[in-house]
Formats: structure tokens, C-alpha cells, sequence
């Protein structure tokens, strides 16, 4: 990395309160992430970021004085935040002198994104998985509605901008299309969320506002002094219980945060045991790494989990594809599902009946399928007792697990299903490589998305593989 980078966890992070064990930005593999500069233990806390240093948003979050109300509203958590990025980026473009450490941050972001959503159709195509594929379509349908009320709304409070002006408040410039879509996949591929708990900054804000009530009751002779301290003791516990216990125990929503620092660490699944956190009484977010996975040596990545992201998600928002994601799983239609299960494995016809017969009926023929390493997930299972099982063999409409024989019947065609639909993505792949179809240079940018296209389509068929093989089956 450049001098830049080598101060961004030295001195810029002192300088901005942000609490660092020894760690740099490091290139692997082509990619920017965070390196051990010295050996770490296992589980270390590597990072606590104030949170002042953050971009956040709950669902609960007033709209900014430069944000269209009606935008606001009906925006998601991730436009929502793709607002406050552009806005910090504006500013720094104005010189309104951003803090440093936001100011590096914002260097440091990348200029440009790999995800699909900048694909042509034909690399598109190449996954040979309409899932995805269907996916990124409405993502561009939905970022495309993004671009036009954001833009014609900036517009609008542009034409305000004298009187906001006189407020002090400078409206959002209108973003141009790419700039939105920059904000936004930034935003997809570096925000993280949690409980949408208050934050410290906000309780002592309202614990200040009954300090102030309480004296004003005691100079006023409404209470006797003591009344007054219980009372306010009675909103700080309150206060507390709400933020940090009830959050946690009530559906709240979620709070999602762009923070500075935490959002240089890469991913890995089998990182499970990493955190990232907010630490209420700190008011600071922070990461900590998987104990399992043992300390890391000088010079080793430090990783964590984003979650249990599946390829298409990795690949949608992110711009990359996990080998031998544990998260992964095959998308198939219901429809397909049932064709290719009567190739494989034919069952009676008038079973289909009881599709439609079950207490919650089971006739969408275009609701998701899942097969997984594990074999097949909840509806793929329930079809095939369904329409392998005798009847007494069922229970709960096929819902529930049979007899062990029943099981193993159900799983034997759901395996058999399964190596057909491996069948035929590797006749059409091979097809392909046949016809010239994956050719090209690997220096060029289609090239490299037809490398991650390829590399996503190997891994369905790994997830195909496995499957068949938790049946008791084999793909030949």
C-alpha cells in the first residue's frame, strides 16, 4: 500500500479515537483487506470504532433536512444509507471539512464494482442459473426507479436551495445515475446490521432532558429533592433496559451501519465465530475475531463472517464466489423440481393431487426448491414423500420427517432429481465450452466477469454433487 494506507490504523485511526491492536492494509490475492502486523490471539477485539465515525440508519431514523421526506420514507435501509454516503462525499468535494478519518475512509473506497449488476446479458448467461439471473434483473428494475426519484427529488429541493440556504442546510446535488449506483453497491457490500437498540449518545440526551425537568421541579417546590433523583434514576434504568435488554428481546428492526475501519475486513464463512458489535456504553463498534480459528501470525488476513451468505448473495452484492461455501445451496423451481423428479424417479400421477389436497397446498409451481451439501431443504423434502409415500407413511401433510424407510425413500428421489438436474447443467456447459462460448482474454473486464460466471456456475454443481451424495446417490 501506499503512505496513505500505512497511516490509515497508525496515526489517522489514534486521531479519531478508533482503538486498534497492530494491523495494515494489505493487497491478497488482488484484493485490499487487513493484515496482522503482529502476531494476534485468538479471538482478539482487533478493532472499536466510534460511533460518531459511522454512517447509520434504523428504520425509526428522522429524515435529514436535505433529503426529500417523501424519498425518505419510502426509502430502504439501503438507499437510506446510500443518501448519507453521497452526502459525505459532496461535502468533501465542497472542502467542508470532513474529519480526517472519514476523509481517508472515503480515499480508500473502491472506485468502481465487479458485481453482475454491471455484467452484459451474455456473462450473465454463463452462470446458467436463472435464479441469480432473475435476481440482478430486479435490482436493476429497482435501482433504476432508485436514479429517477432521487435525482428528480434533488431537483426539486434544489430549487429551495436559497431558503434552505438561509437555514444553513445545502441541499443533496443530484447524483448522477452511476454516482447512485456507486453509493449503493458500496453500501450492499460493506454495511452490516444488528438489533436496532438506542445509542449512549441518545440516552444521555433524554437522561440530561430529566435532570434538567427534575431541578426545575425542585426550584419550582413540585418536588422534594429526592423525588427528583429517584425519578431521573428511574429513566436512566429505563433507558438502559429499553436500549440494551428489550431491543434485544422485542422485534425492533434493525440498525444498519457503513463504518469506517471494520469495513476493510474480508469475508470467509468458516470465520462463524467473529463479531461484529456495538458496545452501547463505549458507543463504538467493534470486531472481534473467530477464538476458533486460533491465533493469527504476522502477515495472516484477518477475516470474518459476514453471515450465512449464500454464493448468489456473495456474487450479487459482494463480487465474488466462495469455494466450498458451507451457506450455499441450488435454487430450483417447483415446477422443474416435480418434471424432474418424474424423469428421474417416476411416481404415481394422481399423487400430484396431494399437492393441492395439504393443509397449506403446495401449487406454486414457481416457489423456490432448495437443495443443499445436506441433501434436500424442507419443501423439496415434503414434495418427494408426498408423492413417493404411501399414505400412511405421511406425516403433517409430508412436513414432518416419515419412517426411516419413508425417509430413505423420500431422500433416494430427492438425490435422483438432483444428479438429473447436475446432468444437465454439465451437457449444456459442455455444449458451451464446445461452441467457443467461454472464450476470451484474461485481461480483459468480460473476461474477468466470465471467470467469476464460470467459477459460480462450478460451484452449483458442487452443491448438486454433494446433494446427491447425502442421498445415497452418485452423478455419473
Amino acid at each position: 500500500g501506499n503512505g496513505g494506507d500505512a497511516l490509515f490504523f497508525g496515526e489517522r485511526a489514534a486521531r479519531a479515537g478508533v482503538s486498534a491492536l497492530p494491523v495494515r492494509i494489505a493487497t491478497f490475492d488482488g484484493i485490499r483487506g487487513v493484515e496482522a502486523a503482529e502476531a494476534l490471539d485468538a479471538g482478539a477485539r482487533v478493532l472499536a470504532v466510534p460511533a460518531a465515525n459511522a454512517l447509520q440508519v434504523t428504520p425509526d431514523s428522522p429524515c435529514p433536512r436535505w433529503v426529500d421526506p417523501k424519498v425518505w420514507r419510502s426509502a430502504a435501509w439501503d438507499l437510506r444509507l446510500a443518501l448519507l454516503l453521497l452526502r459525505v462525499k459532496q461535502q468533501a468535494e465542497r472542502g467542508e471539512g470532513l474529519n480526517e478519518a472519514r476523509a481517508a475512509w472515503l480515499d480508500l473506497l473502491p472506485r468502481s464494482f465487479d458485481t453482475p449488476l454491471y455484467w452484459s446479458d451474455a456473462d450473465l448467461e454463463a452462470t446458467g442459473y436463472p435464479p441469480l439471473i432473475e435476481a440482478v434483473a430486479k435490482q436493476r428494475a429497482l435501482w433504476s426507479k432508485h436514479r429517477a426519484e432521487v435525482a428528480a427529488s434533488a431537483r426539486a429541493m434544489g430549487e429551495q436551495a436559497s431558503g434552505e440556504a438561509e437555514a444553513g442546510v445545502q441541499p443533496l446535488c443530484a447524483p448522477s445515475g452511476e454516482e447512485l449506483d456507486w453509493a449503493l453497491s458500496c453500501v450492499r457490500s460493506r454495511a452490516f446490521s444488528g438489533p436496532a437498540s438506542g445509542t449512549l449518545k441518545a440516552a444521555a440526551a433524554q437522561l440530561g432532558f430529566a435532570g434538567l425537568l427534575g431541578l426545575v421541579s425542585v426550584v419550582g417546590g413540585f418536588l422534594a429533592p429526592q423525588q427528583a433523583v429517584d425519578g431521573v434514576s428511574v429513566v436512566g434504568v429505563s433507558l438502559v433496559f429499553s436500549d440494551v435488554v428489550a431491543s434485544r428481546l422485542l422485534a425492533r428492526g434493525k440498525r444498519h451501519v457503513l463504518c469506517p475501519y471494520l469495513d476493510m475486513l474480508n469475508h470467509a464463512s468458516s470465520r462463524s465465530g467473529s463479531r461484529l458489535e456495538y458496545d452501547y456504553f463505549g458507543d463504538a463498534f467493534g470486531a472481534s475475531l473467530d477464538p476458533a480459528a486460533g491465533p493469527v501470525p504476522p502477515g495472516a488476513e484477518l477475516l470474518i463472517s459476514y453471515g450465512d451468505r449464500s454464493n448468489d448473495q456473495l456474487l450479487q452484492y459482494y463480487g465474488f464466489v466462495e469455494a466450498g461455501n458451507p451457506h450455499d445451496s441450488f435454487l430450483v423451481d417447483q415446477q422443474s423440481f416435480l418434471l424432474a423428479l418424474g424423469e428421474a424417479d417416476p411416481y404415481p400421477k394422481e399423487r400430484l393431487r396431494r399437492l393441492s389436497q395439504a393443509r397449506v397446498p403446495l401449487t406454486d409451481n414457481t416457489a423456490a426448491v432448495s437443495l443443499t451439501a445436506e441433501g434436500g431443504g424442507p419443501r423439496a423434502m415434503q414434495l418427494a414423500r408426498l408423492l413417493f409415500l404411501a399414505e400412511a407413511d405421511l406425516a403433517d401433510d409430508g412436513a414432518s420427517p416419515s419412517s426411516p424407510a419413508g425417509e430413505e425413500r423420500a431422500r433416494r428421489a430427492v438425490g435422483a432429481a438432483a444428479a438429473l438436474v447436475w446432468k444437465q447443467r454439465r451437457d449444456s456447459r459442455l455444449e458451451a465450452a464446445g461452441a467457443g462460448f467461454a472464450k476470451g482474454s484474461p485481461t480483459d473486464a468480460p473476461s474477468r466477469h466470465r471467470g467469476l460466471a464460470r467459477a459460480f456456475a462450478a460451484e452449483k454443481e458442487r452443491v448438486l454433487e454433494r446433494c446427491v451424495a447425502a442421498c445415497g446417490g452418485r452423478c455419473e
